[in-house]
């Protein structure tokens, strides 16, 4: 995959003693406590990942196998315990949300117990620059929230030249982060609406109704792309069509309902990964891997999490199933060793564990 064992192995695979012949060891999955569906991809990229490193995998390293979070866990603190305490568990890939990532930090260093069983964990998709400063065992391989509200301000004032901005932002931690960074890189006076929600709350409708007096010739929405949805449907019943810029799209599923598709038409949307971008050899790879897997082109879910996932399975490769020493092995990519050619493009770590330079294009729905 385009990525040397760091110093961290010192002359020694790691697997002295380890019965590998019997000894699997684990990927967690920190995902799908609630709405599953939305995470399907996360798994099948997961798993291609583990699959391709099992077929190369080193003379006497362990298989490698996937394991779900535990079917009674109830918050993001199970799941990471439950991880944390399973010795066979040598990563996880997750969490996908930045809230729950923050919440279990004090799980993956194991800071109740001075870290002997702490956990690397590498998340997807959870942007808040929090994430990362909430421990040093947390990386993560998506460009940070403040980047993306960046390319998304840049392009609605630069590329779109859009006079009135409005934003309807998630009301937790990096979609306040999203704001901060989103308001100054706009051109000043820019920005007539902040309207934060809560999932639990989102009378969307009430939201619609107040944009339609200010009359916005755009939306920026920090959201899942089902709130992206419900917001959409809300602004056009109201009687409005500003051109509406997102930080998530649709998934193919949601373009096979007639309804959504029509809702969708003309969105643009942050793209973390596009099948169609050839960024390093790992890329044509996994497309074509996953698509005869799967009979289906791959998302930033399954790109995202197949990158992390292959991160791990390759430290684990290089320096055995101590957990320490993965962790010193995936904090050297990019930082001191070779950078990692992911399919999502070059990974290289800085200092706080963020990808440096991580691409994302803005996207146009068409269909």
């Amino acid at each position: 995959m385009g990525i040397a064992a760091s110093s961290a192995a010192c002359g020694s695979n790691g697997f002295a003693g380890f019965h590998a012949s019997s000894d699997t060891v684990y990927v967690g999955v920190a995902v799908g406590l609630s709405s599953p569906e939305r995470y399907v991809n996360v798994f099948k990229g997961v798993q291609l990942a583990l699959d391709q490193l099992n077929e190369s995998r080193p003379e006497g390293a362990p298989p490698l196998g996937m394991r779900r979070a535990p079917s009674d866990a109830k918050s993001p603190v199970d799941v990471a315990a439950a991880f944390r305490d399973d010795p066979a568990v040598v990563g996880v890939v997750g969490h996908t949300e930045s809230d729950p990532t923050i919440t279990a930090a004090p799980l993956y260093d194991d800071r109740s117990d001075g870290g002997k069983r702490a956990l690397i964990a590498i998340s997807p998709t959870a942007a808040s620059r929090e994430v990362t400063l909430a421990s040093d065992w947390i990386f993560r391989v998506c460009p940070g929230v403040d980047r993306q509200a960046q390319i998304l301000a840049k392009y609605m004032s630069d590329s779109l030249e859009l006079a009135h901005v409005a934003i309807v932002y998630r009301n937790d931690v990096a979609g306040r982060e999203f704001l901060q960074a989103f308001v100054p890189a706009m051109s000043a006076g820019k920005v007539i609406e902040r309207d934060p929600f809560v999932e639990e709350i989102d009378e969307f409708d009430l939201y619609a109704r107040r944009l339609a007096r200010s009359k916005p010739d755009g939306v920026v929405v920090y959201a899942n792309s089902n709130d992206v949805l419900e917001i959409s449907r809300a602004l056009h019943a109201a009687g409005i069509n500003p051109i509406i810029v997102s930080t998530n799209g649709p998934s193919a599923q949601d373009l096979r309902d007639t309804s959504a598709a029509r809702a969708f038409h003309g969105l643009r949307y942050l793209s973390l990964y596009s099948p169609a971008q050839q960024l390093t050899p790992a890329s044509p790879r996994f497309v074509g891997a996953y698509t005869r897997e799967f009979n289906a082109a791959p998302d930033h879910w399954a790109a995202l999490s197949y990158d992390a996932a292959m991160l791990i399975g390759r430290a684990m490769q290089a320096v055995g199933p101590d957990r320490a020493a993965i962790r010193a092995w995936v904090a050297k990519v990019g930082h001191g060793a070779p950078a990692f050619d992911g399919a999502t493009g070059a990974i290289a770590f800085d200092d706080s564990r963020n990808p440096v330079n991580k691409p994302a294009i803005v996207t146009t729905v068409t269909q």
